[in-house]
């Protein structure tokens, strides 16, 4: 494993979150956010999207993301995380700590404000 490879990983802290990705047709799909990092989120749903599809993704207690497909495979995406409320969504994560976030964790007015 490369550097690289090790940044990347220790960059994605792995959640649960329930969410919903609305496409450009304003037809909406469940889904469930399972990483995060700075760029963007791992999300799993059952519906495909090709690569380049831009999407908003509404996640409870957070808002709404616009993002874009940067991969997809087997019922999981990749999107890049264009604009939204907090553009660092690892902030809400960082907020339960070593445990797997099953929730966004609000840190205070400034989600960028370390504790």
């Amino acid at each position: 494993m490369t550097d690289t490879d090790d940044q990347r990983r220790d960059d994605r802290l792995p959640v649960l979150w329930h969410g919903t990705l609305i496409d450009e047709a304003e037809f909406s799909y469940p889904c469930e956010i399972r990483d995060v990092s700075h760029a963007g989120t791992l999300v799993t749903c059952e519906q495909e999207f090709p690569m380049g599809t831009e999407l908003i993704l509404m996640i409870e207690d957070l808002g709404e993301f616009a993002g874009v497909v940067k991969w997809q495979g087997s019922q999981q995406l990749g999107l890049m995380i264009l604009a939204g409320p907090d553009l660092v969504l690892k902030k809400f994560a960082e907020g339960s700590g070593a445990n797997l976030s099953k929730r966004p964790v609000e840190l205070g007015d400034d989600p960028l404000k370390s504790n």
